[in-house]
């Protein structure tokens, strides 16, 4: 995020938390959108509010990921660089643990709201974008004017994974690498999320890595 990010994403978790808390359950699912866009900018504000009261708080802001899981879809908004990616390991009859082999399937979910990617949606070559335009972001959480964010709803089947993350580990591991980990992980999601942050600080860890790891039941 922004100046006191720790400060600002742990406020947004908090509002939205407390939003849905108090409002998923009485909530038809053709509502979730209004909700959840409701939920952000509660957020947002709650950090903008905050800002204004602290000096060394100014301009924080942050990244933000929401979704709610209903039945066998995912009900997903985002603003930020933050990523939310579907991780689908379906059996083969013939075992083989390359994670290129038929029925391991990764995808990303979101599109990373920068500078950079708004350059090459409007084509731009990627060859003539510098590579800190990737890093500035065109949506936040609590910094400047309320975002815009992408909802999205995706069909999940049993067993079915959703990888939620930060930048701390995407610029730090390519989709692959990612992809290669949870094909080879313990069963377990604390283990592989261990794993994952594990590589990430092995290839220099360079920002503060978020892990969220969720199975479709």
């Amino acid at each position: 995020g922004h100046n006191s990010g720790e400060v600002a994403s742990a406020l947004a978790v908090e509002t939205v938390y407390s939003v849905l808390r108090s409002n998923i359950a009485h909530t038809a699912v053709d509502g979730y959108f209004e909700l959840l866009i409701h939920a952000i900018h509660a957020a947002h504000w709650e950090i903008y509010t905050k800002a204004l009261s602290n000096a060394s708080f100014m301009r924080m802001g942050t990244t933000l990921i929401v979704a709610v899981l209903r039945e066998n879809k995912a009900y997903i908004v985002h603003a930020g660089d933050s990523r939310c990616y579907l991780f689908q390991n379906e059996p083969n009859p013939h075992p083989d643990p390359s994670p290129e082999r038929e029925g391991n399937k990764f995808k990303r979910l979101t599109h990373d709201h920068t500078v950079g990617n708004q350059l090459l949606a409007s084509g731009v070559p990627i060859a003539q974008i510098p590579k800190k335009q990737f890093n500035i972001l065109t949506q936040s959480v609590g910094c400047g004017d309320p975002p815009y964010p992408d909802f999205s709803i995706v069909e999940l089947k049993q067993g079915d994974l959703l990888l939620i993350c930060s930048d701390g580990l995407t610029d730090m591991l390519t989709d692959a690498e990612i992809k290669a980990i949870l094909v080879n992980g313990d069963a377990s999601l604390d283990a592989m999320a261990v794993d994952l942050i594990d590589a990430a600080n092995a290839n220099g860890g360079r920002d503060n890595i978020s892990v969220v790891l969720v199975t479709s039941p």
